[in-house]
This record gives structure tokens, C-alpha cells and sequence, in this order.
């Protein structure tokens, strides 16, 4: 295959969240499935994206391979292992990314980039990481919080208090898909105006979130 820079774009994506299936890649290739599948089966072939299925019943997710990140000219390292605790709250992070850049016009970092940008590694080193910062125009970037389960209640209102003096971002937005986390949260947030909490569905819906 010919390697374009389009190609180097997609891994430099893909390798952002770690993962993502063949879908997520066409959402943001923003063409029809064929395209995408052409041109994922291409990148596997070629041996820039590796595929592998984790989950019974569960879409395949494609990794960059190290010959790919070369090729893409990527600072960040190839993810290892996809950690089946995380799976579920990862893989929907990746759904959540996609709509929000679509549905503000703002560009979604991953917490990969942000660790790798602020010169972090490993988890929870140096303090809390958000789970992405969405950057809309030149204003300071909007941390986004994805939680699937309820935390301590010491745990989020360290999280909490963290961004209230955290002047690097303009706001917080918390999604869930559980009634029991949104309630956790916004308790813990009650007199933070700049944290927003809002419910999804278990699976995300083609309409506005952010609003």
C-alpha cells in the first residue's frame, strides 16, 4: 500500500484512546464503510494496525503497532494490553470523544496524550488525570470525566476539590450512564458552578450531549 499522510492521521487516533473498532475509525474518517474498511484492512495488512477481539460478542479493536507509530511519526507508545477492568469505560470514551468533536467542532485529547504532553506515565501518578480535555477555539480546554461506577465518596470529592483550584481548564463535564453516579457526583460538585454532570444512555445516541 501506498502510505499517506491520511493513514498516519487515523493511527496517530487510533493510538490517542489505545484502541478502537473498525466503526469508531470510519466516524472519524468521516467516510462510508466501505472506504473504511478498505483502508482498515489495508493499515492491517500492512502491519501498522493490529486487530484482535477481546470480549465474546464484542467488535474487534484495532492497536498500532509499533511499525505503525513510526510511520505515523507518533511520540506516544504503542499500547501493550487493553486492561479488561477498563474495557467498557475505554472503549465508550472513544464514542464519547467522536461526539463530542462533532457536536461542539472542538478537537477531544485523549488522557494517553495529556500524561504523554505533561510528561506523566503510569496511573494516578502526579494526581488525578481527566479522561480527556476538549479544546474548543483558544479558550482553556474543557476536562471530561467519564465514570460508569460510583467511586468512594473520598475518592470523588478529592477529584472534585482538585478542579476547584485548577485553573488550567474552563469547566468539568461528567458523563454517566448511571443515575446512582450522576447523584454521587453532583452532590460531591453541590456550590462548584463550573462542573457539569449529565446522564447518558448505555448507548450513546446520535443527538447533543454538551448542551
Amino acid at each position: 500500500m501506498i502510505f499517506q499522510e491520511r493513514d498516519a492521521e487515523i493511527l496517530r487516533w487510533v493510538n490517542g484512546f489505545g484502541f478502537a473498532s473498525a466503526e469508531q475509525i470510519r466516524q472519524f474518517m468521516k467516510v462510508g464503510n466501505t472506504a473504511a474498511y478498505v483502508r482498515v484492512k489495508k493499515l492491517v495488512e500492512g502491519g501498522y494496525l493490529a486487530r484482535e477481539r477481546i470480549l465474546h460478542g464484542q467488535a474487534r479493536i484495532h492497536k498500532v503497532t509499533k511499525k505503525g507509530v513510526l510511520a505515523s511519526g507518533d511520540a506516544v507508545l504503542p499500547l501493550n494490553y487493553v486492561n479488561l477492568g477498563t474495557f467498557r469505560h475505554d472503549f465508550k470514551l472513544v464514542d464519547l470523544g467522536l461526539m463530542l468533536e462533532e457536536q461542539t467542532g472542538g478537537t477531544f485529547q485523549p488522557d494517553r496524550r495529556i500524561r504523554h504532553d505533561e510528561g506523566l506515565s503510569g496511573v494516578g501518578q502526579l494526581g488525578h488525570v481527566a479522561d480527556g480535555y476538549l479544546h474548543i477555539g483558544e479558550d482553556k480546554p474543557i476536562a471530561v470525566e467519564l465514570e460508569l461506577s460510583v467511586k468512594s465518596r473520598a475518592r470523588i470529592q478529592s477529584i472534585i476539590d482538585g478542579y476547584g483550584g485548577n485553573l488550567a481548564v474552563k469547566e468539568v463535564w461528567y458523563y454517566t450512564d448511571q443515575k446512582s453516579v450522576a447523584a454521587a457526583i453532583g452532590k460531591a460538585a453541590r456550590g462548584f458552578s463550573f462542573i457539569k454532570v449529565r446522564q447518558i444512555p448505555e448507548n450513546l445516541p446520535d443527538k447533543r450531549l454538551a448542551g
